[in-house]
């Protein structure tokens, strides 16, 4: 699901996807556990030019980071990554 405003050409990064807050693609993003929080944040930093490239903001990246540990308890770029692409398809999103 698109939010509303201005839209982002598909594919401006090499992963194509859309620059969206999870809960836009319908992903909830609960507070995370304290213990968490080194991990996320060095995943965050490990993803974070690919989301860049693909016009995510700072905010948008840190919800997706968010939403992605708490279901998992660690992870690789690209697993991120394809989580993110699982979550956006089934909105309707055309890849």
């Amino acid at each position: 699901m698109a939010g509303s405003g201005p839209e982002q050409s598909p594919g401006r990064g090499d992963d194509g996807l859309a620059p969206e807050f999870p809960q836009e693609a319908g992903v909830e993003v609960p507070k995370l556990p304290i213990e968490k929080v080194e991990s996320e944040r060095l995943l965050e930093n490990e993803v974070r030019g690919r989301l860049e490239a693909d016009g995510f903001s700072d905010d948008q990246i840190l919800r997706w980071i968010e939403a992605y540990f708490a279901e998992h308890d660690e992870g690789e770029p690209d697993a991120v990554i394809a989580w993110i692409r699982e979550r956006e398809r089934p909105a309707g999103r055309d890849q």
